[in-house]
């Protein structure tokens, strides 16, 4: 049986992409002469913002006012009433599903959390020299507290790792500090057990996994109609196991972004890691995750298809992402006149500005935005500083030119203004210390 992988590269556009490549047939369906032919497509994308997206990109790139879509689902939102009905398909598994516990999470779960966090706190565990507190005693504290270690529980659940693997986590010869981190995440160990044992309520992330492992055994069973596993690297287990089934399907189809098809084997291997020559896996490398998903698939990364061709950047990318414990093939890279040409036209058409300071930086981004936008051409600004992208947006709000922030927009932090037939409380009364 043919295993369907395929990937795009991080110069093409994504989604319009794929979608060329579903209704052209590229991906082994022939969905291009039968209008109806998508609505039997289950497509797997990584977030719910994607799949947003997606509706409205299947429109572009097929260039009509309506179609019937596929059924378009985020990967780690499984549809627990399709597994009820699919329950004599799935058998015992989805049974399973069904009957498990609910969720704690949300604000219930962040609250109880802080309450053990402020009880260890004030244990005299937590106490220095004279009875001084080492940790602060506030609830501002406890929560921020409360949700790292809401986070670690996440980790810890995703990656299946026991918590008894914490034992050995701390040498003795360390500072007495560590120690206390260790007792620190007792909370986690003992206390948070007991508190789901007590509710009949498991974790968010074991509850999303095991709805996760149940449709991938729904969908092994299920050979009637295309399904597709697009955008997702696999970095959670249970993704990775739902993204080798699907792969597996005679009518599955998964499609990887961004694969590096440049880089050569022997570097490749070592992001994996090499035990006989003492290399440790590279688990902070963009390729990890999707290394360790086609070993989990079982195909080599050269039977992989690519459904686009590659700007030519990518190869420049792959030897600056080369893993460290081949970088010393660099010097040879530097030497091949054929690899400089090469990278010269890779990064001819990139070009840099030198803002004097961050009003002159955020209006030269907005008018090469808006250059753009007037050109009839997709622009985007990509970057972690939220007040340079606030700066952009509101010079491109000055011309009239809406820009969407993915980021989203914070509350003010101000004081509301009460009218006097406001049902609301007063001022007076909402400004006591």
């Amino acid at each position: 049986m043919r295993t369907r992988v395929f990937t795009i590269p991080p110069s093409a556009p994504f989604l319009p992409t794929l979608i060329n490549a579903m209704t052209g047939g590229k991906l082994g369906f022939g969905l291009a002469d039968d209008p109806l032919a998508l609505a039997a497509v289950t497509l797997y994308l990584p977030t719910r913002r994607a799949c947003r997206l997606a509706r409205d990109a299947f429109l572009d790139a097929l260039k009509i006012d309506a179609a019937i879509l596929p059924r378009i689902v985020a990967i780690g939102d499984i549809d627990e009433d399709e597994l009820a009905f699919a329950e004599i398909a799935a058998g015992a598994i989805a049974t399973d599903a069904l009957a498990l516990p609910p969720a704690l999470g949300g604000l219930e779960r962040r609250l109880l959390l802080a309450q053990l966090v402020r009880k260890w706190a004030e244990s005299p565990d937590v106490r220095g020299a004279g009875g001084m507190p080492l940790v602060a005693q506030t609830p501002a504290a406890a929560l921020a507290l409360a949700d790292d270690l809401a986070r670690l529980i996440d980790d810890m659940t995703m990656r299946g790792v026991a918590w008894d693997k914490l034992d050995d986590l701390v040498p003795a010869e360390f500072d007495p500090f560590w120690e206390k981190t260790l007792k620190f995440l007792q909370i986690a160990r003992e206390a948070w057990p007991a508190i789901l044992a007590e509710r009949k309520c498991i974790e968010p992330a074991k509850r999303r996994d095991e709805l996760i492992k149940a449709e991938a055994a729904r969908l092994s069973r299920k050979t009637d109609a295309p399904v597709i596993a697009a955008g997702s690297t696999g970095s959670i287990p249970a993704t990775a196991e739902l993204i080798a089934a699907i792969a597996r399907l005679p009518h599955g189809a998964v499609v990887l972004p961004g694969l590096d098809t440049d880089l050569d084997e022997g570097s490749w291997r070592l992001i994996g890691g090499d035990a006989r020559a003492d290399i440790s896996p590279a688990p902070g490398h963009p390729q990890f995750a999707m290394q360790a998903l086609l070993a989990r698939i079982g195909i080599k990364r050269d039977a992989v298809e690519s459904l686009a061709e590659p700007s030519g950047r990518e190869r420049l990318v792959s030897e600056v992402l080369r893993p460290a414990a081949a970088t010393d093939l660099w010097r040879t890279r530097a030497a091949d006149v054929s690899f400089e040409a090469h990278a010269e036209a890779a990064v001819g058409s990139i070009g840099m500005i030198e803002a004097a300071n961050a009003e002159d930086e955020a209006l030269t981004i907005a008018v090469a935005l808006r250059e753009a936008v007037e050109q009839g051409k997709t622009s985007a600004l990509v970057t972690p500083d939220r007040a340079l992208a606030r700066r952009v947006k509101a010079a491109l709000d000055r011309w009239g030119v809406t820009a969407e922030d993915t980021g989203g927009e914070r509350l003010p932090i101000r004081r509301p203004a009460f009218s006097p037939g406001s049902r609301l409380m007063p001022r007076s009364a909402t400004s006591r210390r």
